[in-house]
């Protein structure tokens, strides 16, 4: 009798502890999952590229000091976008045939870029808008600079002097790949006072490295 009140009350005991002991603990050892990968954006940090492109110029004021009426021209550009891909700078050359009076002119610009990648927060959409403004010249003259960006060809100028300019304007790229994209922008060029300011578009393709 004494032995089956000793089972009984150490089977009593082991279901109050088991009662009392609660979950088991997890190990210490365990190993978390890691956090998802950041969005793959094709806009790169350290990247230079050229562009090639089209544009056109509409003066105001029946302007012939800077452009005439309007322009019609193209070019290309560099850009470089040092440690992160939001702040860069360019350089530029547009060249253009001034309407009405058939004479050519150019600009030489170098601009500050701040873009905003949306593909950092939107996987697959490779689209930066961005803003730009700086400083360069607009040459009107028969010069050293005009006979190089002709290969020597005779053209006709304006006769006007060449001016200090200042622009600035935003835009859009898209990128189809990380090397290859599309762009276009619009600026407002500040030429020697208002009636001799100018606006211009810009459409071209890109190619990065």
């Amino acid at each position: 009798m004494k032995k089956l009140i000793a089972l009984a009350v150490v089977a009593i005991a082991s279901h109050v502890v088991s009662a009392f002991a609660g979950e088991e603990v997890a190990s210490s050892k365990e190993v978390t999952a890691p956090p998802p990968p950041l969005p793959t954006s094709y806009f790169r940090s350290n990247e230079f590229s050229l562009g090639a492109f089209g544009s056109y110029g509409v003066g105001f004021y029946d302007n012939h000091r800077a452009i005439g009426n309007h322009a019609w021209g193209g070019g290309i550009d560099g850009q470089y976008f040092p440690l992160q891909p939001y702040l860069g700078v360019s350089i530029e050359g547009d060249f253009f045939n001034e309407v009405p009076r058939d004479n050519f002119g150019s600009t030489v610009t170098g601009n500050a870029i701040l873009r905003y990648p949306l593909d950092l927060k939107i996987p697959g959409l490779h689209l930066a808008p961005y803003i730009f403004g700086g400083v360069g010249g607009i040459f009107n003259e028969s010069n050293a600079f005009t006979r190089v960006s002709t290969f020597g060809a005779s053209v006709s100028h304006s006769g006007h002097k060449d001016e200090v300019l200042g622009d600035a304007g935003g835009g859009l790229e898209y990128r189809f790949t990380p090397k290859i994209g599309l762009f276009t922008d619009a600026r407002y060029n500040f030429v020697n006072g208002t009636r001799n300011d100018f606006m211009l578009t810009r459409l071209g393709v890109r190619f990065s490295f």
